[in-house]
């Protein structure tokens, strides 16, 4: 499997469910007319926090011999599959954030930058980064991953989320994660 193909299944596997969608949702609908500024802000966003977990990865890589980096790559992607099964608790944003006066575009990319601070799917990159030893694949496959999951939220959030149930959406973060770990452990 190409770094760019695990980085993106395993970062749209972190997003199930996670506040960042919710985040998408609640700007979609406060900017509903300007969804091109949203979708601009949080692409700029993904692309500036994923790629400094990307960097960070790929240094970090270099301490760490390549198979017990697989053996903790495996292992942490087994916990977070388990992980995605709990519901994260209600870090909502506020609605009535400063954030918003600031236009959709560059509310869209703070509050994103925000709430990806050590976040899964950061953390996914930053892993994957240090086990392939590449910085720009997986960062790309990253925020593909993303846009994957975070863009029809923007358009159909609301009609996704009345149709499909939170935990089969969990469920199913969880056996993508714990696959990819399965994989990562027996690739060593």
């Amino acid at each position: 499997m190409s770094e760019f193909f695990a980085a993106l299944v395993a970062v749209s596997a972190a997003e199930l469910g996670d506040k960042t969608q919710f985040l998408a949702l609640l700007l979609a609908a406060r900017y509903a007319n300007q969804r091109g500024a949203v979708i601009a802000g949080m692409l700029l966003g993904m692309i500036v926090m994923h790629g400094i977990a990307s960097v960070i990865g790929y240094y970090l890589g270099d301490f760490l011999a390549a198979d017990w980096l697989s053996y903790a790559v495996g292992a942490l992607f087994i916990l977070m599959g388990i992980a995605v099964l709990v519901p994260e608790k209600d870090e909502q944003v506020e609605t009535n954030s400063k954030f918003f006066k600031l236009g959709a575009f560059l509310a869209a990319f703070l509050l994103l930058s925000v709430a990806e601070i050590g976040d899964k799917s950061q953390i996914v990159t930053m892993m994957l980064a240090a086990h392939y030893q590449s910085m720009f694949s997986v960062a790309a496959g990253a925020v593909v991953g993303m846009n994957l999951l975070l863009i029809p939220v923007i358009f159909f959030g609301a009609w996704i989320t009345n149709r499909i149930p939170m935990r089969a959406i969990r469920i199913f973060g969880c056996l993508v994660f714990v696959s990819l770990g399965v994989i990562a452990i027996f690739s060593a």
